[in-house]
């Protein structure tokens, strides 16, 4: 029902609300071996574990604040992705309404416009697609950000672990942490009834209205 109701969005914009202002350069990310190896990684849609990533035993013999520095500084200088912590009781809220309702849309301001990303969770991770390219072919949309939480801490730490992984020639670090945290925002806080009714009634779901609600009009600039 919600790929139903995101084609009917996608087609409601007609293609020019959607149009990327200011596209970037592709930018050249360091090593590229490992550069490769990441966009190769986020392609696929494949999800690493947190041992491949960090080494769990160093952070397992931290305080949960001194985790929590620790996993941000360590992505604050990586230009593929960025990192997040999300806590206990914010945590099991997510989940529990990521499963009821694993599909959104993650309006994106650029310049003086604005495009749409497609979410579909699965399992324990997040998928973000151009909302153009998902109309298409949901199937074979290309990933943008593929984010992965976590909770190989959760019970010692009291904190889950955020990774999002992005192309970013096509998107920023910039917009990229700005989603993460608008999607979180929403789905643990009173606003999640816009979700609900995405996923549940999507033929009551007001997109002009929850676009305004995000800074982001069709048809109209928007002041930075």
């Amino acid at each position: 029902m919600a790929v139903v109701v995101l084609g009917r969005i996608a087609r409601s914009f007609g293609g020019a609300g959607l149009a990327l202002a200011a596209w970037p350069r592709h930018r050249t990310l360091g090593s590229p071996s490992r550069a490769l190896s990441n966009l190769a990684a986020l392609a696929l849609g494949v999800s690493r574990r947190l041992g491949e990533i960090v080494k769990l035993e160093l952070l397992e013999a931290e305080s949960g604040p001194v985790v929590k520095k620790v996993w941000e500084e360590y992505h604050a200088e990586s230009e593929a992705a960025c990192g997040v912590t999300v806590d206990a009781a914010q945590y099991a809220m997510l989940m529990e309404r990521l499963k009821d309702s694993p599909m959104f849309i993650a309006p994106v301001r650029r310049g003086e416009g604005f495009f749409v990303l497609a979410m579909q969770h699965k399992e324990q991770s997040l998928c973000l697609t151009f909302l153009e390219e998902f109309k298409k072919s949901p199937e074979t949309a290309t990933p943008w950000v593929f984010a992965t939480l976590y909770d190989d801490l959760l019970e010692s730490k009291g904190l889950a672990l955020l990774r999002a992984d992005f192309m970013p020639h096509l998107i920023t670090k910039e917009e990229v942490a700005k989603t993460l945290s608008q999607l979180l925002t929403t789905y643990t806080s009173d606003r999640y009834d816009r979700i609900w009714i995405f996923n549940h009634a999507p033929k009551f779901f007001k997109v002009d209205e929850y676009l305004d609600e995000c800074g982001c009009t069709v048809g109209s600039k928007k002041d930075e």
